[in-house]
């Protein structure tokens, strides 16, 4: 059964992300970012066409839904580490 992101239940590692792991998400994903578009200027210069440009759109488009997702990922880690424990959604009784 297919579940949607938010009824996941949250681990101790993603409530409490620490400053390294998301900087270093954060190059990770920024030295991504940069390859594919360097990626993406030096396949504009080609001149394929038929299976071979399919073929290319394909995986840049791939690789641009991955890099929109982690860039989503960061952001959420972000705002994670910046709210307090109270924050949660925990027991208020």
């Amino acid at each position: 059964m297919l579940t949607d992101d938010l009824s996941r239940e949250v681990t101790p590692e993603q409530r409490s992300a620490s400053p390294a792991r998301l900087l270093g998400r954060v190059a990770t994903t920024l030295g991504f970012t940069a390859v594919q578009v360097w990626a993406f200027f030096e396949l504009a210069s080609l001149h394929a066409s038929g299976p071979v440009l399919v073929a290319l759109v394909v995986v840049m488009a791939a690789a641009f839904l991955v890099t929109v997702e982690a860039w989503m990922e960061i952001r959420w880690f972000a705002s994670a580490a910046l709210r307090t424990p109270t924050d949660s959604g925990g027991d208020r009784n």
